[in-house]
């Protein structure tokens, strides 16, 4: 069987004690073909390209995620959590600056994670629709796809999606919005992926979504070290657990999953060709 992982953090997952060189290494002997390592920082992109050199296979982005635009001004800082910085607005312009330098520098794949997160409420919706998008912006620029991160935030989503594209269309990664959210990107040229929580089984209304998504449309996640699929919840996410994903969604679209592996694994393909 052929599978890719199209959204995973290779470092967040070392950082959770799980070896996911271990898995690497024997690629594509056991059918992994590859995916994207997922960029979250303005200065991350160092680190990962050298961390995953030896990996071709392996693709990178870079990008700030809305979690950059720093602890939520609204809800106030909360020192036990990652993002409880509060930045201004001057502060959020230096950093894109870094970023760019680094899109210069290490020429990434794709720009992602980019987006919106509502539900953490970080720093003001405001400076969260800067940092996402002036990327937005540089997409158009660079020819390049973008992926996607909505938390809670479809409408304005959608309004950045219609206004500002881009060209090359990209990927609503881990998806779990609306229908209209899905009808927005699919007719911008967007890829819809879906993670591990496909599999819970309460999550009736996310397998209900996957089966109006266009079969070449359709890409699978790990997003690892989170969202680990069932049977394996309660253990840190790896790319190598995709494969539960798979099954879970071969079994809600009827149909081999060998057959799901080539479908997802050639719309990967026509991804990367953009």
């Amino acid at each position: 069987m052929k599978f890719i992982d199209s959204h995973f953090h290779t470092q967040f997952t070392l950082q959770k004690g799980v070896n996911v060189f271990s898995f690497l290494d024997e690629s594509p002997s056991n059918g992994f073909q590859g995916g994207i390592d997922i960029g979250c920082t303005h200065d991350d992109m160092p680190q990962r390209a050298q961390l995953l050199e030896p990996y071709p296979q392996i693709l990178l982005s870079a990008a700030m995620g809305p979690w950059e635009a720093g602890a939520s001004e609204a809800k106030g800082a909360d020192p036990d959590f990652e993002y409880s910085e509060f930045k201004s607005t001057e502060q959020i312009l230096k950093e894109l600056e870094v970023l760019k330098g680094n899109f210069e520098k290490y020429r990434p794949a794709f720009i992602g994670e980019i987006g919106l997160d509502y539900y953490w409420d970080y720093g003001t919706r405001e400076k969260q629709k800067l940092i996402f998008e002036t990327q937005m912006k540089w997409a158009n620029e660079k020819g390049l796809c973008v992926l996607i991160h909505d938390r809670d935030a479809d409408e304005d989503v959608m309004d950045t999606i219609r206004r500002l594209g881009p060209d090359k269309g990209g990927v609503i990664h881990c998806f779990d919005g609306n229908e209209d959210l899905m009808k927005t990107a699919l007719e911008h040229d967007y890829y819809i992926s879906f993670a591990g929580n496909l599999t819970f089984r309460k999550n009736t209304e996310l397998r209900e979504r996957i089966l109006q998504v266009p079969r070449d449309r359709l890409l699978l996640e790990t997003d690892s070290p989170y969202l680990t699929p069932v049977p394996l919840r309660g253990r840190t996410n790896s790319p190598e657990y995709i494969i539960h994903t798979y099954n879970c969604a071969a079994e809600i679209l009827g149909m081999d999953v060998n057959e799901l592996g080539e479908i997802v694994t050639e719309n990967f393909s026509s991804l990367c060709a953009r």
